[in-house]
């Protein structure tokens, strides 16, 4: 809390000084306002300005420009664990911040440059803070974008609007970013942020150029190479725009390439040779396309990148977020357009998805928790032994993180032990590694694969720009070359392929460019990593067989354990991984959290399990990390060294783990892990609990079986086989006559079964013990047995219903049977066109007594059924049931009872995926793993506890038969209190035999 006489101190003493400091004669400078006004005041908002907590350089709350030197960079930046979120500007108070608009517009372009939402100017008299989602014009006022504007003499009475705004528990608490959020939106009006401007700008370069020499046909007439040369051109004008900004060697060059329209060619040639030899990273030695570009497109890609076309500060734009501009830049290819013109398409893998890059503070996480076991006690000389790879790198955002924070680490160990004389000095207790040891450790430690060779590009540049982000032109004057080539660290390939995998499979050598196998003794020597880490693709089977090539795919299948069923392609990236670490190296990755809990993870959780490799698992539950897309995410650290231990995370803010808060956490043995779904749980007495029932428990599936509903795959856009009663026109004694598509229809009743598909209010939020009823019918084309009703009968017998299902037979047609259809109906015939889509489990809904399972809702729901009610399959929208298995002792009631237990709703919690909103998975695999405590009959106490569950669920029932029947609001009343004290009774029964109190 903020101490406001501390505040209060400081605004008299300001006060009681303001026209000596406002008196530019005086010489009041912007340092001492810093020290004696600024500084205190962002320590009385909770900010460690001098770093006396002792953090890590990578972690200081504050980053302070030195006081006495005059910097192109913010004077404060602020940050939540070294992830910046807002800069301070400082003037002296002779600078009138409320007239003088050079210091605002100066404010809101290092905040826009930086992607922050919003920036703070302050001379202490006033404190201003500006919406920095609008871009600066050179022109605005010093009121334009002002979000809010503070005197001194306000800063008491207005210190929790401050604090709500820019204090550090603000920041820390998440509250900053949500308040943001809701009041500082980053799309709409007049804002547009500096990512997505730049995006565009590169993306409209990329036509331009490629317009320009596509037109000359030749070896440009190929959109591959025009891929490769266009992207090359703009890196080079980019990364030279770049070095300009930070003063670095053969600044102002380029700007002075268009002062003469003549000369610009040949002196832009002359330029890229400079660069080529001045920074010799293999970015400027290519063959370049200068000449066949004409003038008037290279200058004004050149102008677009100066004032005043230009809003961008480069000095300012991090690294990391010029990688996340690349990553979505990689989503996107050269096309040719129908009027033979070259235009932007979406690359085939990013057709039918988003791409999301991962937050920063994700990455920082990552890497940290990773490189921070394999670093530690490791001196500088020993560092440069470390290889950390990204296997699927992209644009190159945890390479980046992991080279920082070695950086960042090396920098940590001189200082401990005195050694600041080797390092440079950048800020105030702020140092920086030698531009050579910088080098060092890239080149020795960074390691990428990535299968676009645009991306590898990307992330090799990305890498460089981060080497020189802090330097300058007198730190790389003796570094000779600047920069190295990159070429062995970052590659090109498919990393889940060798030459090797493909030897022998059908159609290998036909897609070979596509596969592009990788040999892994090109890299790190072939010697096995110390850390592979990374966000890799998330791809199900059916996109695999849609987007890879054949043989590709088979590789999977036969190479990788993990492919199993129904598998993801990052189940095999996760294996890979583990293949390709040292003997006690690590993998961390960012994941779908659904691996450790679905059927088709099985092979995953035994290879992690059996060979006890877990060092942790944060699950973030249904909380989102990634910006406008539903993932359910988990970051798991394994290790090659077996682990008798692990550590399970429960976590609902990705900024609370980041701001180092307390999470829910539990250190549990390793043992409790097998292929079976993980119950993990931060509740160590429920946990306790559920590993006494592994002891006496089975599975629930010895008792009950669990069938999924059926499938007509005819719902679309208006369902066949089903309708209401409202569709009803008419009945008769042997038929109803329904009113479809402006048609009326005569369906014979023995071919209608019930149907259970909720649609109205009064339908839905059941549970366990609701009425069960429907409105709706299915007409169901089989005999008791379960087998199809043959087409000549159906003719006869029922005719009404086969005139019906013939007026949709272009619906109802299989593709296997008319290329026309569009039903995916296996063993469809000719003569079984009208039979559902899916018939398995058929006759479980004849003549069989079931719980209908709602497989996603709040509530636990297991309604009984004894009327042959049809239900619909659907993945997670849809419905399964559960029967009582033959020969066994407990009745359907008794099964119901253990199903809708709050324990069991628990275990289902725990083990099912997660949802947005908080919904529970039910499902059929999910309800297979469920233990059952069987019960000894011979035991009186024992059976009573039986009969009596099944007693008071037929008493709940005949309950429900009265409330059917619409009672006076008292009988009412009263009958509904007598069905919860039933309902809590049956409850407390199960509870005693989960608990094994009996």
């Amino acid at each position: 809390m903020t101490n406001l006489t501390e505040l209060q101190n400081l605004v008299d003493r300001f006060h009681a000084n303001i026209d000596f400091y406002k008196d530019a004669r005086n010489a009041y400078n912007e340092h001492s306002c810093r020290i004696e006004y600024i500084d205190p005041l962002l320590k009385l908002l909770g900010w460690d300005v001098a770093n006396e907590k002792g953090l890590a350089p990578q972690y200081r709350e504050v980053i302070a420009e030195n006081y006495s030197t005059r910097t192109d960079r913010p004077d404060y930046t602020i940050t939540l664990r070294g992830v910046p979120k807002f800069f301070v500007e400082a003037k002296k108070p002779a600078v009138d911040i409320t007239r003088d608009a050079d210091p605002a517009i100066q404010t809101r372009k290092y905040g826009w440059n930086a992607k922050h939402r919003l920036a703070v100017l302050t001379n202490f008299e006033y404190l201003a803070i500006y919406d920095t989602c609008h871009i600066a014009h050179e022109d605005d006022g010093c009121a334009v974008a002002r979000y809010r504007l503070y005197h001194y003499t306000e800063y008491v009475e207005k210190i929790d609007e401050i604090v709500g705004l820019i204090a550090r528990d603000t920041v820390y608490s998440g509250d900053f970013d949500a308040y943001l959020d809701a009041n500082f939106p980053a799309t709409g009006g007049q804002t547009q942020q500096v990512d997505t401007l730049f995006l565009s700008q590169i993306n409209e370069w990329r036509v331009a150029l490629s317009n320009e020499l596509y037109a000359q046909g030749g070896r440009y007439a190929s959109l591959e190479v025009l891929n490769d040369v266009v992207q090359e051109f703009i890196n080079q004008i980019v990364f030279l725009r770049i070095c300009e900004d930070k003063n670095l060697p053969l600044y102002h060059k380029l700007k002075d390439t268009i002062t003469d329209a003549d000369q610009l060619q040949p002196k832009l040639e002359e330029l890229f040779r400079s660069a080529d030899r001045r920074y010799n990273s293999g970015m400027f030695s290519g063959e370049d396309i200068i000449f066949d570009l004409s003038c008037e497109v290279i200058k004004g890609m050149i102008e677009d990148l100066y004032y005043p076309q230009s809003p961008y500060l480069f000095n300012i734009i991090e690294p990391n977020l010029l990688g996340k501009i690349y990553e979505i830049f990689l989503t996107e290819q050269l096309v040719l357009l129908e009027n033979n013109t070259i235009g932007l398409g979406k690359k085939k893998d990013c057709q039918n998805r988003s791409v999301v890059t991962t937050p920063t503070e994700i990455v920082k996480y990552m890497v940290d928790k990773t490189l921070s076991k394999v670093c530690e006690g490791k001196t500088p000389s020993e560092i440069l032994n470390i290889s950390v790879a990204d296997i699927a790198c992209g644009s190159g955002i945890f390479l980046e993180e992991a080279f920082a924070y070695l950086q960042d680490y090396c920098v940590q160990w001189y200082i401990c032990n005195g050694q600041t004389d080797h390092l440079i000095e950048t800020g105030i207790d702020l140092y920086k590694l030698p531009l050579q040891e910088k080098k060092d450790i890239l080149c020795s430690c960074i390691y990428g694969i990535d299968i676009d060779i645009h991306a590898v590009e990307v992330a090799k540049f990305s890498l460089l720009i981060k080497l020189i982000e802090d330097e300058t032109a007198p730190s790389v004057s003796e570094v000779v070359p600047i920069l190295p080539d990159l070429g062995d660290n970052i590659q090109f390939g498919n990393s889940l392929v060798s030459q090797t995998e493909l030897n022998g499979i059908s159609g290998a050598n036909r897609q070979m460019m596509e596969i592009a196998p990788f040999d892994w003794s090109t890299i790190n020597n072939g010697c096995g990593f110390d850390v592979i880490i990374g966000n890799p693709p998330y791809v199900n089977t059916e996109g695999m067989h849609a987007l890879l090539p054949s043989a590709e795919v088979e590789v999977y299948k036969k190479k990788y354990k993990t492919s199993h069923k129904q598998f993801d392609k990052y189940f095999i990236f996760i294996e890979q991984a583990i293949n390709k670490i040292n003997e006690n190296g690590l993998v961390c990755y960012i994941v779908p959290n659904k691996f450790f809990k679905i059927g088709a993870g099985e092979k995953l959780r035994n290879l992690i399990a059996k060979e006890r490799m877990l060092v942790s698992l944060d699950d973030f539950g249904d909380a989102q990390l990634f910006e406008d897309k539903t993932i359910y995410s988990s970051i798991i650290l394994l290790s090659k060294a077996k682990q008798t231990s692990f550590v399970y995370s429960s976590v609902d803010s990705a900024n609370k783990l980041w701001a180092g808060e307390e999470v829910s956490s539990i250190e549990l043995n390793s043992s409790v892990l097998n292929k079976l779904p993980w119950r993990l749980t931060t509740d160590f007495e429920f946990l306790t609990m559920l590993q006494r029932l592994d002891e006496v428990s089975v599975p629930i599936t010895k008792h009950a079986e669990i069938f999924n509903g059926i499938q007509t795959s005819a719902e679309r856009p208006t369902p066949i086989y089903w309708f209401s009663s409202d569709e009803i026109v008419a009945e008769y004694a042997d038929t109803v006559e329904i009113s479809r598509d402006g048609n009326n229809y005569t369906i014979e009743k023995a071919l209608l079964r019930p149907y259970f598909k909720p649609t109205k209010k009064a339908e839905k939020g059941l549970n366990s013990y609701s009425i069960l009823a429907t409105d709706k019918q299915i007409i169901f084309p089989y005999d008791n047995n379960g087998h199809l009703i043959r087409i000549d009968e159906m003719q006869s017998c029922y005719p009404g219903t086969y005139a019906y299902l013939l007026a949709h037979y272009d619906r109802l047609v299989p593709k296997c049977v008319s290329r026309d259809g569009t039903r995916n109906v296996p063993n469809a015939t000719a003569d079984t066109w009208y039979q559902y889509g899916r018939t398995q489990a058929l006759t479980a809904f004849i003549n069989t007594p079931k719980l209908i399972v709602g497989v996603l809702s709040k509530e636990p729901m297991y309604a009984m059924d004894t009327n042959d009610i049809l239900i619909a399959s659907g993945g997670t929208a849809g419905y399964c049931a559960v029967s009582k298995k033959d020969g066994s002792p407990y009745a359907l009631e008794y099964i119901q009872a253990w199903l809708s237990n709050p324990i069991t709703e628990r275990i289902l919690e725990i083990v099912g995926s997660d949802f947005e909103g908080g919904f529970t998975a039910r499902g059929t695999f999910v309800l297979s793993t469920l233990p059952f405590v069987e019960l000894d009959f011979a035991v009186e106490e024992q059976k009573a506890i039986h009969d009596r569950v099944v007693a008071a669920s037929r008493e709940i029932y005949e309950i429900n038969d009265a409330l059917s029947g619409r009672p006076a609001k008292r009988i009412a009343n009263l009958l509904q209190r007598q069905k919860e004290t039933l309902i809590s009774e049956i409850q407390g029964l199960i509870d005693r035999v989960y608990r094994l109190d009996y």
